[in-house]
C-alpha cells in the first residue's frame, strides 16, 4: 500500500521546521508576520515522531518474530542505523567544518558534546552538534525500545505501550535531574506511542467515509488553529491528541480515500529528511546577506527554494545512495 498522503505530511513538516528557523527574516516593526505564520513551526518534529512510530508498526505488523527472533531484531536495527546515521554523520561533520570550530571538539568540552553526539545521547543545556540532532536522540532511543519490543512477540505493543506510559507518569511524579531520564520521560514519547496506535488500528478497524471526514475536518482545523496561534495549547496531552488528529487525517486520505496526492508535495516528503538535516546550512550561507524591509519576503521565498534545492542534491547524491549501497551489503 502506498502512503502518499503520509509522504506529503513529512514534507509539510520538513517545511515547517526550517520555516519556524527562518521566520525572523519576515518579522518587521508593524507586523510580525514570521511569528504570525510560523512561530509555533517547530511542532513538525511532532508530527514526525508520531510518523515514525506509525511507520515502525506498519513495516513490522505482519512479521512473525517468534523465529529468528535475534537476527530479526539485529535486521531491525540495523536498517534504522543506515536510514538514520550516514547522512546525519556526514552533515555534523560539514557542520563542525563550515562553522569553524573543529578544534573545539578536540577540547574538554567540545570532545564530550561530539562523543554525545555520535552516540544520541543528550546532554544538559547543550544541542549535539548539528542542532537537529536533538529529535534523532528521540528517535534513536525510540529504536532501540522498539527493538527491545520485539522480545515480547506478540505482546511488543503492550510493552511500548506500558513502558512509556509508565516513563511519563514517573516523570510527573519524580521530574528527573539528568538529561537522558528527562529524555525517556519526556512526553514527546507518547507521539510515537500514537503512531503505533495508529498503525494497529487502522490495519483492524474500518472507518466509515462519514466519519473519517468528521475526524479529518477535526484533526485539519484544530491543528491549524494551534499553528497559527489561534488557539493556545500549553496541556501536553492536549497538544498530543490535536498534532495526532492532524496526522490521521494525512493518513486516512491514504486509506480510505485513497488520495494519489501532488507528485511536487511527494518529492517534499521524499526529500524531507535531507531537507530537515540540511537547512541549517542554507541559513548559515545567507547570514552573509542583508535585505530591509519588505524585500525579506521575496529574499524568504529565495531561501526556501535554495533550501529544497540542496536537500535534493543531499538526496539523490548523498542519502539515497549511500542507504541503496549500504543496503545492498546488508542482503550481502
Amino acid at each position: 500500500m502506498k502512503l502518499n498522503n503520509l509522504q506529503i505530511l513529512r514534507g509539510i513538516s520538513a517545511l515547517l521546521v526550517c520555516c519556524f528557523h527562518f521566520s525572523e527574516y519576515i518579522n518587521f516593526e508593524n507586523l510580525r508576520l514570521g511569528d504570525i505564520l510560523f512561530k509555533r513551526g517547530s511542532i513538525g518534529v511532532s508530527i514526525f515522531f508520531v510518523i515514525s512510530g506509525f511507520i515502525m508498526a506498519f513495516t513490522t505488523l505482519k512479521k512473525d518474530f517468534s523465529i529468528n527472533t535475534s537476527k530479526e531484531i539485529t535486521l531491525f536495527y540495523k536498517r534504522r542505523i543506515i536510514r538514520i546515521v550516514p547522512l546525519y554523520f556526514l552533515l555534523s561533520g560539514a557542520w563542525m567544518v563550515i562553522g569553524g570550530t573543529l578544534m573545539v571538539y578536540f577540547q574538554d568540552e567540545g570532545f564530550k558534546r561530539l562523543i554525545h553526539s555520535i552516540f544520541f545521547l543528550p546532554q544538559k543545556n547543550t544541542f549535539p552538534v548539528l542542532y537537529l540532532g536533538w529529535s534523532l536522540n528521540y528517535e534513536m532511543f525510540f529504536y532501540l525500545i522498539f527493538g527491545m519490543s520485539l522480545l515480547f512477540k506478540k505482546g511488543r505493543y503492550i510493552f511500548i505501550a506500558a513502558f512509556f506510559i509508565l516513563t511519563y507518569i514517573a516523570g510527573l511524579l519524580y521530574p528527573p535531574e539528568s538529561a537522558y531520564l528527562e529524555m525517556v520521560c519526556s512526553p514527546l514519547n507518547l507521539y510515537f506511542v500514537t503512531g503505533i496506535v495508529f498503525a494497529i488500528l487502522l490495519d483492524k478497524v474500518s472507518v466509515s467515509k462519514n466519519w473519517a471526514m468528521l475526524l479529518c475536518t477535526v484533526g485539519i482545523v484544530s491543528f491549524s488553529a494551534v499553528l497559527f496561534g489561534l488557539i493556545t495549547v500549553t496541556n501536553n496531552l492536549l497538544l498530543l491528541l490535536i498534532v495526532s488528529l492532524f496526522v490521521l487525517s494525512f493518513l486516512l486520505f491514504d486509506y480510505k480515500f485513497h488520495f494519489k496526492g501532488n507528485r511536487f508535495l511527494i518529492f517534499l516528503g521524499d526529500i524531507s529528511y535531507s531537507l530537515y538535516l540540511s537547512h541549517p546550512f542554507v541559513e548559515l550561507f545567507f547570514r552573509r546577506f542583508k535585505v530591509d524591509g519588505y524585500l525579506n519576503i521575496p529574499y524568504f521565498m529565495l531561501k526556501i527554494i535554495i533550501v529544497i534545492g540542496v536537500a535534493a542534491f543531499f538526496y539523490y547524491f548523498v542519502e539515497k545512495k549511500i542507504t541503496e549501497y549500504l543496503k545492498l551489503r546488508l542482503k550481502a
